[in-house]
């Protein structure tokens, strides 16, 4: 039997963009046929980087053309041009892309490939899991849980889930307006565990496909524990800039830390003085997000994301 990675049948659809740039492609790859579909995007921040990509093509290597039995179509790299950047917009017109949908077939290069997603990738599908989580510069442990996909949510291996509706001119809140079930996916990034961080996601993209029919059932990674439920999010940013250094490295990703546990610090551009720490704000705070490596950040530059238990 073959792989479905080998078996993918891909198809490319240019997205004019300035001279300067040339053209960019965004490439479709599809496997089987009829119902149920998914349809499984990453990288729609380009500096998210190349992770959840690399986690989609591990997923398929492990699955057999015989094991499926719905329809499955990806699109590894859906921002190619911010991508190349590794900057979360394309540089040739700055829009967030995950912020336009469903696009405009006439407008610039972000809403060009948002309205490709929403026509031809959102054709024929069911569900829909976009990937996003940790990039360049930060690593993710949670997962958004949107009303009615919670089963999709609770298949990733996350150690946080935080109920939220995506916004509707998210690829998400298109896709669900449309009656689609969906589930957005914040794991991995650039860490020293940035392997095991793709298989992760990977096991959770195949518990997910045989959840719903697409895969066969007997496929599935092992059972795990929910994630733990948090309220919400928040977001810690440094008042003005200058050169971060963490405290916690990236082992401490989807813990709990105790109120007052030093995070990270600020220093000085010039004197690498401290002038700001970044500590635990709550009884039990929920490490969502953040920085491994020493970085200089500009003033309210997203530096952590916390919660706390419900």
């Amino acid at each position: 039997m073959a792989g479905v990675f080998d078996k993918m049948r891909w198809r490319g659809f240019p997205i004019g963009v300035t001279s300067a740039f040339g053209t960019s492609e965004l490439l479709l790859g599809e496997f089987g046929g009829g119902e149920p579909g998914m349809l499984i995007t990453a990288g729609l921040h380009g500096d998210e980087g190349p992770w959840g990509g690399w986690a989609i093509r591990k997923m398929l290597e492990r699955v057999e053309a015989d094991d499926v039995h719905g329809f499955i179509r990806v699109v590894p790299m859906t921002n190619p041009l911010a991508m190349q950047v590794d900057k979360r917009n394309a540089p040739v017109d700055q829009l967030d892309m995950n912020r336009v949908f469903p696009g405009n077939a006439r407008g610039s290069y972000s809403e060009r490939a948002a309205h490709v997603l929403a026509t031809e990738g959102l054709q024929g599908i069911d569900y829909v899991i976009d990937l996003h989580g940790g990039g360049s510069w930060c690593v993710n442990d949670f997962v958004f849980e949107m009303e009615g996909g919670r089963e999709l949510s609770l298949a990733f291996p996350a150690s946080f889930i935080v109920k939220r509706e995506a916004d509707a001119d998210s690829l998400a809140g298109y896709a669900k307006s449309l009656g689609r079930t969906v589930a957005a996916v914040e794991l991995g990034g650039r860490s020293q565990f940035e392997g095991a961080g793709a298989d992760k996601i990977a096991d959770g993209l195949l518990r997910a496909l045989c959840k719903v029919g697409i895969v066969d059932e007997r496929k599935a990674p092992p059972p795990i524990d929910p994630p733990l439920a948090v309220s919400g999010t928040d977001v810690l940013r440094p008042g003005s800039g200058g050169i971060f250094v963490p405290v916690l490295d990236a082992s401490h990703i989807g813990t709990l830390v105790p109120k007052g546990t030093l995070l990270g610090r600020m220093l000085h551009p010039a004197t690498f003085a401290v002038i700001e720490e970044f500590r635990a704000p709550f009884e039990q705070t929920a490490l969502l997000l953040l920085r491994p490596f020493v970085a200089q950040l500009e003033a309210g530059a997203m530096t952590y994301v916390i919660s706390q238990p419900v």
